[in-house]
């Protein structure tokens, strides 16, 4: 549940003021006639907010929205013109920074914006090296989040505007980022461990041998660059805090 603040924040419109870059523009609006958006967010509130605030700075072609994953994944596929995406990370069947991987390969075309409540400095650069193109925090006043849109759109270097520092090491974010290089199993396994269970007990909830844990257990530790299971089931335990494993 986002918090009354955020709710406050993303609610408030400002008058347009200035030209968004790349576009013609109508009436003080940017047009983007061939364009199409679809808005990701499983919060209907803040995803009515947002379809509100494209509608009064930008013209699109056609502005979509989903509420899961799973149907961004299908929507995104299906669209084969100009696309914007603009994404929330944590949502119903969306595992994070190995999601927007996967967004990127379905609509290899398309524009990707992550939206988010968690955006922070290091989280951003995580997003943006699995292919979004710009990370916007949910709180940030409109105007900035027009003049990133307009960048994007104009096909300019990715832009970040992130909330407020991470309270969390970067060494921790730049392994979130490497978890995407795990297979499916060796991710369970890495949840497990942010779990607190021991192999034997991981062994057992995956119907493998304790020495398979092992070897998965190493290949995770190899792949992090961490000595311990002990900061490895930190970094399991942040990410899965965070809607990000």
């Amino acid at each position: 549940m986002e918090d009354p603040a955020m709710l406050d924040a993303i609610s408030r419109g400002m008058p347009v003021d200035g030209e968004a870059q790349g576009s013609e523009r109508a009436n003080g609006v940017a047009v983007h006639a061939t364009t199409t958006v679809i808005v990701a967010d499983d919060h209907p509130i803040l995803r009515e907010s947002l379809l509100s605030f494209l509608g009064r700075r930008f013209r699109f072609s056609e502005v979509l929205e989903v509420g899961s994953y799973p149907d961004l994944i299908q929507l995104a596929a299906a669209v084969k013109g100009d696309l914007l995406i603009i994404t929330d990370l944590v949502m119903p069947g969306m595992k994070g920074l190995q999601s927007l991987a996967d967004i990127r390969s379905a609509a290899r075309h398309a524009k990707l914006v992550v939206y988010s409540s968690i955006a922070s400095k290091g989280l951003a650069e995580a997003c943006l090296a699995q292919g979004a193109d710009a990370v916007i925090g949910k709180r940030v006043e409109r105007d900035a989040m027009q003049a990133a849109l307009a960048d994007v759109l104009a096909g300019k270097t990715a832009t970040v505007i992130a909330e407020e520092g991470s309270s969390m090491s970067r060494d921790i974010l730049d392994r979130a980022t490497a978890v995407v290089q795990l297979s499916p199993q060796q991710t369970r396994v890495f949840q497990m461990l942010g779990d607190g269970l021991l192999n034997k007990q991981i062994a057992y909830n995956l119907g493998i041998s304790e020495a398979t844990v092992k070897a998965h257990v190493g290949r995770i530790l190899e792949v992090l660059g961490v000595s311990s299971r002990s900061k490895a089931a930190i970094c399991a335990a942040w990410m899965q805090e965070h809607g990000l494993l």
